[in-house]
């Protein structure tokens, strides 16, 4: 494949419906026919047998449970939040099992010397409560970082992104994995229990020590509790100690770990438990829960919540053809605050595409662009792209006048631009603040990766249940076609609620199919 082939292919990655079109005119897709042979469909849906109502293992907790921690360290009381969540249980990477979810957030003051923003997601056979997959998104200052780890207690073996791998021991947990394993356990006095635990493509051998039972104090009120001392084995200095409640649940009420920069405590301030109900259609978008949502004006001028907040990061794994792991995309929404110019308010956009295992040997692709809109109504400002392929490098800034509409690129090349022209993530996020209603028709122009102009129309096709990684959800199919609607360019299946989730994607191209499943969104509100 050449060079610029493949840059199109991993470009293709990065927007929704935009992207595939502009793929479709690089590649001459459009001259293949019409809209005869379909493309590969999302998975179908695995029957889940999960209740409406909380379903509970042994009464040591429940679907739907959500417990929200402060954490204090040195002379921060309130240096960052915790929140772990049983979010549900179904068939999950072809297994029956729970998704468990763990965020950690930095608060304002500790934020402005050490920003962190962590997801962990963890998903645990039903039958062992063994995790056998693990799906990491860490935020921290600029650095950011996504990782899939496969645990095949099957074949005793972890699996890693880049396709290594190391052995698996019997009996390994993850940490969020271990504190529920724990709650499960008798805790009986001078009790003591060893496990496995993975971190960090380590394994390290802990025990986990009942030691007494303590009255114990947090700022969601007393608890008679059990203590429980967790202890790695060998010359460790991190050393933890977990309260749990000494009733049948076995809330974890306190936790207290010793690290080499000072002690950390964590004190359970909040428990909810959300029934899982069969979810159904949601025709309009829902405020945030913080009573103030970003807003975008639709058509007609009315504004109306948008499905995306601060903080949202969407994480794709990338197929071709017979290939199944080609490549990683990422989008996210990085930041909201005024223009250069202090006229409007905008949002940074941000997506990321990349190489990974076979396809990485053969060329390293390390692509970003950068988008900065118009907070009211989703047009670029300014768009930033830097490609990095093998020693190639490309970086290009185009600037947006709205008002004599005009884009100027950084080799002062001028654009003419019709109304509401969008640029590759602008497209990906307006796509989704659309009233997505079957029937419905919405027609977008956008300037491509190399800000040449085209326009494409996206048709609200059908609604149905589909599968994938993150289990089955309600769908709308989006047929996205050519200007005059006469040819097919790709489709997508986009969660049928509030956030509007691009869930799934496909587009053909003379190279093969593309496929783009996702595989954890991590979002704070």
């Amino acid at each position: 494949m050449s060079l610029k082939a493949t840059r199109i292919v991993l470009l293709s990655l990065l927007v929704l419906g935009g992207s595939a079109y502009y793929f479709a005119q690089q590649v001459g897709l459009a001259q293949q026919g019409g809209q005869s042979g379909g493309l590969t469909p999302p998975p179908k849906p695995t029957e889940n047998k999960a209740a409406a109502t909380p379903a509970s293992d042994g009464g040591a907790f429940v679907v739907g449970e959500k417990l929200t921690y402060n954490v204090m360290w040195s002379r921060f009381v309130t240096a960052a939040r915790i929140e772990t969540e049983i979010v549900e249980r179904g068939a999950f990477f072809g297994q029956e099992g729970y998704q468990m979810r763990t965020k950690v957030e930095t608060n304002s003051e500790v934020r402005s010397i050490f920003e962190l923003y962590n997801q962990y997601t963890s998903y645990i056979s039903a039958k062992t409560m063994q995790p056998y997959r693990l799906e990491n998104s860490t935020r921290q200052g600029s650095r950011t970082n996504d990782e899939s780890v496969v645990l095949d207690q099957a074949q005793k073996e972890i699996r890693f992104n880049d396709q290594s791998t190391m052995p698996l021991p019997n009996d390994t947990y993850d940490l969020l994995t271990l504190l529920y394993v724990l709650r499960q356990r008798p805790l009986n006095d001078g009790a003591s229990h060893n496990f496995n635990v993975y971190f960090g493509k380590q394994i390290y051998e802990v025990e986990a020590e009942v030691k007494k039972r303590e009255r114990v104090t947090t700022q969601l009120g007393a608890y008679n509790a059990i203590r429980v001392d967790i202890s790695p084995k060998g010359k460790s200095k991190y050393r933890t100690r977990v309260w749990f409640s000494d009733d049948a649940q076995h809330l974890p009420v306190g936790i207290q770990t010793q690290m080499p920069f000072g002690e950390v405590r964590a004190e359970l301030t909040n428990i909810t438990i959300a029934p899982r109900a069969a979810r159904s259609p949601i025709a309009t978008p829902t405020p945030a829960e913080d009573g103030k949502p970003l807003n975008v004006a639709a058509t007609n001028g009315t504004p109306r919540p948008l499905p995306f907040d601060l903080g949202e990061r969407l994480n794709y794994d990338i197929a071709w053809g017979n290939f199944t792991a080609v490549g990683k995309a990422s989008f996210e929404v990085r930041q909201k605050g005024p223009s250069e110019d202090g006229t409007r308010q905008m949002i940074e956009f941000a997506g990321e595409a990349s190489s990974v295992g076979a396809a990485r040997s053969l060329m390293v692709v390390n692509d970003q662009l950068t988008s900065f809109v118009d907070a009211k109504t989703l047009e670029p400002l300014k768009t930033e792209t830097r490609l990095r392929e093998g020693r190639r490098t490309k970086e290009v800034t185009c600037d947006y006048d709205l008002k004599d509409r005009i884009a100027t690129l950084t080799n002062t090349t001028k654009i003419t631009l019709p109304p509401n022209t969008l640029d590759l993530l602008s497209l990906f996020y307006s796509i989704r603040a659309e009233r997505l209603q079957v029937g419905a028709i919405h027609r977008y122009a956008f300037l491509d990766a190399n800000h040449r102009l085209h326009g494409v129309t996206v048709k609200v096709a059908k609604q149905e249940i589909i599968g994938g990684p993150l289990g089955p959800r309600e769908a709308v199919q989006l047929d996205i076609l050519t200007p005059n609607q006469s040819q097919l360019v790709a489709q997508a299946w986009v969660s049928n609620d509030a956030r509007h989730l691009p869930l799934y994607f496909a587009t053909r191209t003379r190279f093969g199919e593309l496929r783009f499943q996702l595989m954890s969104a991590a979002n704070p509100r």
